[in-house]
């Protein structure tokens, strides 16, 4: 197997798990408390120096600025942990996008053959079955869609390739 046919093949296994890491992205995203007070408190005591008691009921300066730096520190791990997120689900959905387009420009025989064996992880028997076609007709299907995709890519990294050189 060539290394553009491995690219391909795996771009079409991983894609069930690339669809399924996107929705868990978007779900972190929405539930932005990436960490919660109760993990940042401790995380925050065990690397700081002890407090002073309050007495009275008075809040020291010292009281105050842990408040102030717990809020930031909160801030500031949540807003990391968003950029990190967004950039992971750019590149997955990019990814994904990319595949299912090609896919779509496939004759309607061999992305049908694709989308059963990869999309949808049917066996090879079950496609067969579904598709009313022999496993040697599935087999050839499949080779020419990979070859047609290997081609997309192909021509996709040259573009980039091109793009980084002129640059």
């Amino acid at each position: 197997m060539t290394d553009k046919m491995n690219t391909v093949l795996g771009l079409l296994k991983s894609y069930p798990d690339s669809k399924r890491r996107i929705e868990q992205l978007r779900y972190e995203l929405e539930h932005s408390q990436i960490i919660s007070e109760h993990e940042l408190i401790e995380h925050m005591a065990l690397g700081s120096h002890t407090v002073e008691r309050i007495n009275g009921g008075h809040v020291s300066d010292r009281t105050m600025a842990i408040a102030l730096k717990y809020k930031d520190s909160l801030n500031e791990i949540e807003r990391e942990t968003i950029i990190d997120i967004n950039r992971e689900l750019h590149i997955l959905e990019t990814e994904v996008d990319r595949l299912e387009y090609y896919v779509s420009l496939l004759e309607k025989k061999e992305a049908d053959v694709i989308r059963a064996l990869y999309f949808v992880r049917k066996s090879w028997e079950a496609a067969v079955s579904e598709m009313h076609i022999s496993r040697q007709t599935l087999i050839r299907r499949r080779k020419r869609a990979i070859g047609v995709l290997e081609s997309m890519y192909s021509l996709h990294n040259s573009l980039i390739t091109t793009k980084d050189i002129t640059k």
